[in-house]
């Protein structure tokens, strides 16, 4: 599958088969050791769901449509949370 940045500037053919094939080489055009690092923030940290069975449930509501938000709920915790801080 191949996705188009409608601002990126159009490569010629030829050019964008040869970033095609040093990108499946696991080749970058940045110099480094070759390694990549990724860490998780605090933050992403304490978001971290203490309820497996009830994040699988929402996740099947979602997918299947089923899962109503009231507007008015979502206003009234922004708000709440806005107020809080």
């Amino acid at each position: 599958m191949r996705i188009d940045d409608v601002n990126r500037s159009p490569l010629p053919q030829a050019a964008e088969k040869a970033n095609l094939g040093s990108a499946a080489r696991g080749q970058s055009d940045k110099a480094g050791n070759g390694s990549d690092n990724a860490e998780i923030s605090p933050l992403a940290r304490a978001l971290q769901t203490s309820d497996p069975p009830r994040l699988e449930k929402l996740r099947l509501d979602v997918q299947s449509g089923q899962y109503q938000v009231s507007g008015d709920h979502v206003a009234k915790a922004i708000i709440n949370d806005a107020l809080s801080e």
